[in-house]
């Protein structure tokens, strides 16, 4: 009698920033400010010091000072603002990696996003591109409003360890969980993980990371066709 094999499933964690949204070349807290400066009447100083503060952020001097000077301009800021910039991010995102997503979560595998990064954008960039339904949750920082204005930030995911410990919060078994990310705050949980994943969309990072078991992929599309290949 021929026995069926139950394929496996997997917790998988993606990170957002350079993972999802591709980088073209501002991330998504980089992308916001811009589109704030954009129009603004501000003293050439102040227009560019935010300059400088994105630029900072891309080339990762600002490490965590980032946030601070990134509420400090945006405090105060539209709740329509995260919309229209929202719908600007989710351009970038190709038919083809929002199928891979909707593959993924229709053989069954748990999605997860974990991000340093500010999920009032995430969010709205997945629901935008119709894919937020196949995650069950989407852990980052998120704004506080006032009267329907930014007034705050709640940092609840500032850093790649706060990232794995909320995985061990969620009660995810190492042994069945892929992470997907694409830098430094990713390294927490690519060493946690059995199935490590590297997103090199450029293909410049392989290098970087040559001396670790990690697997490679240059596009979402690449995450269901290694799951397939271990048996998910």
């Amino acid at each position: 009698m021929r026995t069926t094999t139950v394929p496996r499933r997997f917790n998988i964690v993606f990170d957002f920033d350079g993972t999802l949204l591709p980088m073209q070349p501002w991330d998504s807290e980089q992308e916001l400010l811009a589109v704030w400066l954009q129009g603004r009447r501000l003293p050439a100083w102040r227009r560019l010091y935010c300059r400088l503060v994105m630029e900072g952020d891309r080339r990762g001097w600002l490490k965590s000072g980032f946030k601070r000077h990134y509420l400090g301009f945006l405090r105060g800021s539209p709740r329509e603002l995260l919309d229209r910039v929202a719908e600007r991010l989710a351009a970038r995102i190709s038919p083809e990696d929002r199928g891979a997503l909707h593959e993924l979560a229709g053989r069954g595998h748990r999605l997860i996003l974990a991000s340093c990064g500010t999920a009032d954008l995430s969010e709205r960039v997945l629901a935008s591109c119709g894919v937020l339904p196949c995650f069950e949750a989407v852990l980052a920082n998120r704004f506080h409003f006032a009267q329907d204005r930014i007034s705050g930030l709640r940092l609840e995911v500032p850093s790649g360890q706060a990232k794995l410990h909320l995985m061990r919060s969620r009660g995810l078994d190492p042994a069945d969980t892929v992470s997907v990310g694409d830098g430094a705050t990713d390294l927490p949980l690519w060493e946690w993980s059995a199935v490590p994943v590297v997103m090199d969309r450029s293909g410049a990072l392989r290098a970087r990371f040559a001396r670790r078991s990690y697997h490679f992929v240059s596009g979402t599309p690449g995450v269901p066709e290694l799951l397939r290949r271990l048996g998910g």
